[in-house]
């Protein structure tokens, strides 16, 4: 019975742990470093928190990946800064659960610094 209770707790445990990394993965093609992003549903302005932030350094240097907290598939428009100051967004793009997806320099448009 222990044995069967520990093997459950282990589940569990293991369980929690994969799933703070089930969100989509960032890949950054974009040639800059990224210290902000956010994201809103495609075509709204509603734009969440800065997913930076749940980077160890606070942001993604160029093919750098990093895992989104919080957020489900669909399709988003996603405002990136970069470190120089300029800021973009990439419009339409659709980002699954536990896959990656890429940002290059060609999806970014609305630039201004």
């Amino acid at each position: 019975m222990r044995r069967l209770l520990s093997a459950c707790a282990l589940l569990v445990l293991a369980g929690t742990a994969a799933s703070a990394e089930d969100g989509p993965r960032f890949l950054n093609r974009t040639g800059q470093t990224i210290v902000k992003m956010y994201l809103a549903a495609a075509g709204t302005k509603s734009w969440g928190a800065d997913q930076c932030k749940n980077d160890d350094e606070g942001m993604v240097d160029h093919n750098e990946r990093m895992t989104l907290v919080g957020v489900k598939s669909g399709r988003y428009d996603i405002k990136l800064s970069e470190q120089g100051g300029r800021t973009c967004i990439a419009k339409n793009i659709e980002l699954k659960e536990g896959a990656q997806f890429v940002v290059r320099d060609t999806d970014l448009t609305e630039c201004s610094k």
